[in-house]
């Protein structure tokens, strides 16, 4: 990793797996499980913002990229939080170029 790098990872995310177990009524559970903490880079994503419409409201999902060294876990279906968001992974890029990080593209979940 570059030092470089290094400077910018700065930021504390937690990441997190759902848990696979039926609540108490039998339907799918709502539980996470800690995968651990890593320093990052959030920086909103402009323009890739998605828009669903709710009846006669339009609701728009802000997009995050989440920059951070290579191990950092990372797929579909992760739950990044970081100060006080709940952002759901939608996107990982790894470029053989720059081997020592990882790029992730999260969404807001639930605001």
């Amino acid at each position: 990793m570059t030092a470089a790098l290094a400077g910018r990872l700065r930021q504390r995310i937690r990441i997190e797996e759902p848990l696979v177990e039926p609540d108490s009524s039998g339907g799918p559970g709502n539980r996470w499980r800690k995968l651990g903490d890593w320093w990052a880079e959030v920086r909103p994503v402009e323009g890739l913002a998605q828009s669903t419409v709710t009846g006669d409201t339009r609701v728009t999902a802000r997009r995050w990229r989440v920059l951070a060294r290579a191990g950092m876990p990372a797929r579909l279906g992760l739950r990044l939080l970081w100060r006080g968001l709940d952002l759901r992974v939608v996107g990982v890029e790894l470029d053989p170029a720059e081997p020592d990080r990882i790029l992730v593209i999260a969404e807001e979940f639930g605001s």
